[in-house]
């Protein structure tokens, strides 16, 4: 197991997966945190803030999000690799089939579908996690509401340092405009609330 992970590692390195890996975990993982803030504040307004709805609800679109994160993903990075692949056969007459190259980008086409499936999964559930307690009876239902709105807004801001430690720019700031994409969505729904649309 230990050389599997070393060699898979090295095929990462190679292929220089860790970027693209690393916009895909913050762009699908701010999607999955957005929306299921959309989510709360929608029930919210709705008058719903049932947690057992919530939950189903936000389950299902974890899930979707998941699918579609490793479905476009797949396709999308298969399509680029095959193309480059294909590209430095062309340009060095040669086929690169069972080769280093080709295992290489294999194993980026994986690990990149699995964080784009992962991070919006993962950002949706832990924002979600309060009303699981809320649904034992360990939380009042207003308390898990508003408990989910501060994990979502720490996720977002997190996911906002990740952003910018990758562009080597000021963290604070990004994780500032990520929590303020979602302070502006809450404050759509409550405008609505408030006018009763």
């Amino acid at each position: 197991m230990a050389d599997f992970l070393s060699t898979f590692r090295n095929y990462l390195k190679i292929a220089r997966a860790d970027t693209i890996a690393r916009r895909y975990l913050v762009m699908n993982g701010f999607d999955g945190a957005l929306t299921t803030l959309g989510l709360i504040m929608g029930a919210y307004t709705a008058g719903a803030l049932d947690p057992r709805l919530i939950l189903t609800a936000g389950f299902g679109v974890g899930l979707a999000l998941g699918i579609s994160g490793v479905t476009s993903a797949f396709i999308a990075e298969k399509a680029e690799r095959d193309r480059s692949i294909k590209a430095l056969e062309a340009a060095m007459f040669t086929n690169l089939d069972d080769t280093v190259m080709a295992r290489a980008s294999d194993a980026a086409v994986y690990f990149v579908a699995l964080i784009n499936a992962l991070s919006p999964v993962v950002a949706a559930f832990v924002s979600l996690s309060p009303f699981t307690f809320a649904l034992l009876g360990m939380l009042p239902t207003m308390t898990a509401f508003y408990l989910a709105l501060g994990i979502n807004g720490i996720t977002l801001f997190i996911l906002g340092v990740v952003l910018g430690q990758s562009s080597r720019a000021n963290t604070i700031l990004y994780g500032s405009l990520m929590v303020l994409a979602g302070f502006a969505t809450a404050l759509v729904m409550l405008l609505l609330r408030i006018t009763n649309v």
